[in-house]
């Protein structure tokens, strides 16, 4: 069946009786009527800050080749949340307005509703409710709402701080090239596997963000969401700092793809500062820890570590030195692209 024939009010009463809440918190909830309505004090858990964020997909310039309808429902969620992540803070809901083509059939919008109640319900989110509109192409705006303590900036960043990564980069920008360059690029099928995970289903830090902030040593971060090198300029930008980079303690793609049996790195055909520093999609967290060099600070960047995955890539410098590559005596200013819509 498509959707035009389920009709709007059928197709509503389709989506909304997939999501679940928590009724003493959501006491009204998708569908139900003009506004969700929320419980705060339940919903915010003693913190102190309400953090939102927007963010939209859509078919002509977020989903490659290959990608599922639960995994489109998936990212419309994910890249919400690694915002939220970004701040440091707990999500707690989430809206989404979708744009769906009227030939649409009703079992793929099925698997689209599952993707997005999946990836909320994983990170304790409620999907609350939303719209939907006729459109030409298949759209998704999601809303989503987080509560904190101290929300993390990106304005905070000091000359010397440590500036560090979560996980690993390249991940998405791998399955693109395979994507776009097919058989012409020889990987192994668990490389090209998990590298087509990373891009078509992302896993937002949230986790992360909240270990870093309750640290109290991040001074700054961000999600690397169109790439290092961009997510860099934007903390420099925001707290009038430059950087120094170390292009060798980047992590170059996850274990799942550099421990691929007969894989061979050099015979990808590119420059790992291509897929590492220029490429979005990879979600990581970009931040900045305050490490004076004391005992006392080397043990909380241990206890971190325990929890985190993170590698520490460069320092914080003045702004009168940019943002550049150190490799011994020598520096590169760093080139400034990524990913934008325009």
């Amino acid at each position: 069946m498509k959707v035009e024939q389920l009709g709007e009010i059928g197709l509503i009463e389709r989506i909304v009786k997939r999501f679940h809440v928590n009724k003493q918190i959501v006491t009204v909830g998708a569908g139900e009527d003009d506004c969700a309505v929320i419980d705060i004090d339940k919903a915010k858990g003693g913190y102190k800050y309400l953090v939102v964020t927007t963010d939209a997909v859509q078919e002509s310039t977020h989903f490659p080749a290959g990608i599922s309808a639960f995994q489109i429902g998936w990212t419309s969620v994910a890249v919400n949340l690694s915002d939220i992540a970004a701040m440091g803070a707990h999500p707690f809901a989430f809206m989404v307005a979708m744009g769906i083509p009227a030939h649409t059939e009703t079992s793929f919008m099925d698997e689209v509703v599952e993707g997005i109640e999946k990836c909320a319900s994983v990170y304790n989110t409620a999907v609350v409710g939303g719209d939907i509109t006729r459109s030409k192409e298949l759209s998704l705006t999601g809303t989503c709402f987080g509560f904190a303590d101290k929300p993390v900036r990106r304005a905070g960043a000091e000359v010397g701080d440590r500036v560090c990564v979560t996980g690993s980069l390249g991940n998405a920008a791998l399955a693109m090239k395979i994507i776009e360059e097919g058989e012409e690029i020889k990987v192994p099928e668990k490389a090209e596997e998990v590298a087509k995970k990373a891009l078509f289903q992302p896993v937002p830090r949230i986790q992360e963000g909240v270990i870093l902030a309750d640290s109290g040593s991040v001074t700054s971060m961000i999600d690397i969401s169109d790439g290092l090198a961009l997510s860099l300029a934007e903390l420099a930008k925001s707290s009038t700092v430059g950087f120094e980079i170390y292009e060798d303690k980047v992590p170059l793609f996850n274990d799942g793809i550099r421990n691929a049996e007969g894989l061979d790195l050099s015979k990808l055909g590119f420059e790992p500062r291509e897929f590492a520093f220029y490429f979005g999609g990879d979600y990581e967290l970009l931040f900045t820890i305050n490490m004076k060099g004391d005992r006392k600070d080397a043990e909380l960047l241990k206890g971190i570590q325990k929890e985190v995955k993170m590698s520490i890539i460069g320092k914080v410098v003045p702004p009168e030195e940019g943002i550049y590559f150190k490799t011994g005596e020598e520096k590169e200013m760093m080139e400034i692209k990524g990913y934008q819509h325009f």
